[in-house]
């Protein structure tokens, strides 16, 4: 589709959510169409030797001068290129334009590694095939990392041990300012970054509070005496604090580790001196080990974790349902709330970043339609789509654990619509 062709702007006025997805989504199929076949007539080149012609000796240089790519650009369609030639099932997605541009350079990224080629079956391709057809952005690249590490054991390994061998940390003060850096591990960084969030929350209400008792009702965000970047620095301030005065800082706040049970057995086997079969990377889509933000962790500190009781066990069916939840202390408030908050990474409506741990513990069947305040029943939806219900719009969850949003006229909100008129 050419700019003229394009819909003007009150046409788009005057069309429905509907139509205006529509029409985005044709752009962007030609879009997709434009990427695979630049990537296979790079392979092409690259295979008949043709860019040695002028006297490149890569393929990458060749496409910088032609087309005037960035080595990054060019590198990436040379990559996609070869992937598509090693994964036949996820070539033909990507040329029948089911597979978007990002999600097409994600895998070919996994599948390059040199080292988890033996993985690359048909098996896997239509693994990946599903995965970036059916799958969100974000979570795609979360399977793909977990897919990774499974097929990369030695690899992944040594990514959490040259993060911890590399820790880090420096305070010092130059002129007027003080500078922090530090970097280390990410299991660790997960308790760290729990303990900020309460701090910096804390710090934000400081301020909201303050803001009513001189604006009152006129009490907006713009009007806080501090802006985020300021609360920030003040709630690491705070947390230095409450560290001078206290052994146990952040005792009270619990950190949610969401591993699947035969991830932590398979580890808890290995802790214990055993030798049990590797995990296969086919198995990827139902391993979980990360905190509630989706941030991968290192097995190993886990299981070392729960072991000494520093942790709460989250236990998931293959859609992603919380079906268990054990308890650091005997008993908690909102237990059921936080296992609906980690059923999902973040705002079940589509396109929403919100995380699902600022998120509120919704209803998907209202419970003044009779619907159960059970687990399965639930799902993450921050406070501005959560309104949206009141609007007619509605959310259901497959039994793949993908979420689905229509609007009152029955239409569905964003891209899955589209797969689906693919599939039909």
């Amino acid at each position: 589709m050419d700019a003229a062709a394009l819909p003007s702007v009150e046409v788009l006025a005057g069309a429905s959510a509907a139509e205006v997805e529509a029409a985005m989504r044709v752009v962007d199929h030609d879009r997709r169409l434009a990427e695979v076949n630049g990537a296979i007539l790079l392979a092409r080149v690259e295979a008949s030797g043709a860019h040695t012609s002028d006297g490149f000796r890569h393929v990458v240089a060749w496409g910088r001068a032609a087309c005037n790519w960035s080595t990054a650009e060019a590198a990436r369609l040379s990559k996609l290129g070869r992937t598509l030639g090693r994964l036949p099932r996820f070539a033909a997605a990507c040329l029948e334009g089911r597979v978007p541009v990002a999600a097409m350079h994600a895998v070919a990224a996994a599948a390059s590694n040199p080292r988890v080629g033996h993985y690359l079956d048909d098996d896997t391709d239509a693994m990946f095939t599903e995965w970036a057809c059916l799958q969100d952005h974000d979570d795609l690249l979360i399977l793909l990392r977990h897919w990774s590490e499974l097929a990369d054991v030695d690899g992944a390994r040594s990514k959490h041990d040259r993060a911890r061998d590399g820790r880090y940390a420096s305070l010092v003060t130059i002129g007027e300012r003080v500078f922090l850096d530090a970097a280390g591990p990410s299991a660790e960084g997960v308790l760290m970054r729990e303990v900020w969030d309460h701090f910096v929350q804390a710090e934000w209400l400081t301020d909201w509070d303050a803001g009513l008792a001189q604006w009152g009702d006129q009490m907006n965000p713009s009007l806080t005496p501090r802006t985020a970047a300021q609360r920030k620095f003040d709630a690491l301030h705070a947390v230095f604090l409450a560290a001078a005065g206290s052994e146990q800082v952040g005792g009270a706040i619990t950190v949610d580790y969401v591993v699947d049970q035969v991830t932590f057995d398979h580890h808890l086997e290995l802790a214990c001196g055993g030798t049990p079969e590797p995990l296969h990377p086919s198995t990827a889509a139902t391993r979980r080990c990360e905190d509630q933000r989706g941030t991968l962790l290192d097995p190993r500190v886990v299981v070392a974790a729960a072991m000494v009781g520093m942790m709460r066990r989250v236990v998931l069916d293959s859609a992603g349902v919380v079906l268990d939840m054990g308890r650091r202390q005997r008993l908690f408030t909102g237990a059921l709330r936080e296992a609906v908050l980690l059923s999902g990474r973040r705002c079940l409506w589509p396109g929403c970043h919100r995380a699902a741990h600022h998120c509120d513990a919704d209803h998907t069947i209202p419970a003044a339609q009779g619907g159960p305040t059970a687990v399965w029943n639930g799902g993450p939806n921050c406070d501005h789509h959560n309104l949206w219900k009141n609007r007619g719009y509605r959310t259901w969850r497959d039994p793949q654990g993908i979420w689905h949003t229509y609007r009152p006229d029955g239409t569905e909100v964003g891209w899955r619509v589209q797969h689906v008129q693919l599939a039909a």
